[in-house]
């Protein structure tokens, strides 16, 4: 009778423990405080009317106060492109970095209205006749105006430029009339200048390349590179070409796809007067865009207080998301500091060129990733393998 109470007793006390638990794991309802505002699904796109009349399409996510960086898509992106860098949005905010992106000539919301010989524009509504008359070195020299126009009427006077790919000839437009208010200057596998060859507004060029935006899914797979390792990402890309290429209802339009590939062949812009930092992000194994590329950059500046070279020899057409984060410490001004994997975790180190390298806890000597301490300080940031 004894053990059969005592029995009694435990199990009782254990049904308690377990109703415990469960109303544990169950919050109230009427205690729980709730979220004043709604949680973050995307950066919102505004439009600006420039002096000329063009409607151009942005985002601009970050605080005002924080360091600005203006991203340049690669060919035929439009400012959804900026959603493909947002897996290290809690490094972005981290490092107080404030993105804004503007849309190009023709790419998702934005109409295609380039700039004539005399630089004037061209309505989208003109004709085919008047389109046709677009000049590709105007073109690029009015959005980068654009964007500079844009910085004005957001208050930013200084900021740092990221060209990716085919974005490349547009940032070296825009640095070139910017000038001193240009912070630091980032190509990520951006082209200079390409061989000449089949050029806007060839019909046949054209047709060429609508057959190549026409489906997202073969024109931003990116699969077996970077995608495959952040979860949705492969998804984002294939939401953003459908944006560039049909949010408008303009059914893949090549026009601007096809200006953006011909202003690739234009002679480069001239930044020899540029004098702020340049860094530069290639891979050895890219089958796009070669070190040839990186090489006509670094000799282009030759006023640049520093340049600093970022090679990559195991990466294709993928740095400029792969090290994204690389970049984004970059920009916020840590240009000696250089992130490297480790024990499955992403450290931040200090180059190994000064005295001041020895009070840190890890270098970097060429390449021989060395961790001198068991601990990690300084930017201390914990990716899920995505370096």
């Amino acid at each position: 009778m004894k053990r059969l109470c005592v029995a009694f007793c435990l199990a009782t006390v254990f049904a308690l423990l377990l109703a415990a638990s469960a109303s544990a794991a169950r919050p109230n309802p009427t205690k729980m405080k709730l979220p004043t505002g709604f949680s973050h699904i995307g950066a919102p796109v505004h439009s600006f009317t420039t002096a000329s009349g063009h409607v151009v399409h942005y985002v601009d996510q970050g605080k005002k106060s924080w360091r600005t960086l203006v991203l340049v898509g690669g060919a035929g992106t439009g400012v959804q492109a900026f959603e493909l860098t947002e897996f290290t949005r809690a490094l972005r905010n981290k490092l107080n970095i404030r993105v804004v992106c503007v849309e190009r000539n023709g790419l998702g919301m934005t109409k295609f209205e380039p700039a004539d010989a005399s630089g004037e524009m061209i309505a989208h509504d003109a004709g085919d006749d008047a389109l046709a008359l677009a000049d590709p070195v105007k073109t690029r020299e009015m959005y980068a105006e654009n964007v500079i126009e844009l910085l004005d009427h957001l208050g930013i006077n200084r900021f740092s430029v990221l060209g990716i790919s085919a974005g490349g000839p547009y940032t070296g437009e825009i640095v070139r009339q910017a000038g001193a208010r240009v912070r630091s200057v980032h190509f990520a596998v951006a082209v200079n200048q390409r061989a000449a060859g089949a050029q806007y507004p060839d019909p046949a060029y054209l047709a060429n390349r609508r057959n190549a935006i026409i489906n997202p899914m073969v024109w931003w797979d990116m699969t077996g590179t970077t995608a495959d390792m952040i979860p949705g990402w492969q998804e984002r890309a294939y939401e953003e070409a459908s944006w560039s290429a049909f949010v408008r209802g303009q059914d893949a339009d090549p026009h601007a796809v096809a200006m953006d590939y011909t202003i690739l062949q234009m002679t480069a812009p001239d930044v020899s007067m540029v004098t702020a930092p340049v860094f530069t992000y290639y891979g050895a194994k890219d089958p796009s865009v070669s070190y040839a590329e990186r090489d006509k950059w670094v000799a282009a500046f030759t006023s640049s207080r520093k340049i600093t070279q970022r090679n990559y020899p195991d990466r294709v057409h993928d740095v400029q998301y792969r090290h994204y984060d690389q970049i984004l410490l970059d920009v916020a001004g840590y240009g000696d500091y250089r992130i490297i994997g480790f024990k499955g975790q992403t450290r931040v180190c200090l180059l190994y060129t000064s005295d001041a390298a020895d009070d840190l806890l890890c270098v970097d000597l060429g390449g021989r990733r060395i961790i001198k301490k068991k601990q990690q300080q300084h930017l201390n940031y914990a990716t899920r393998g995505y370096i």
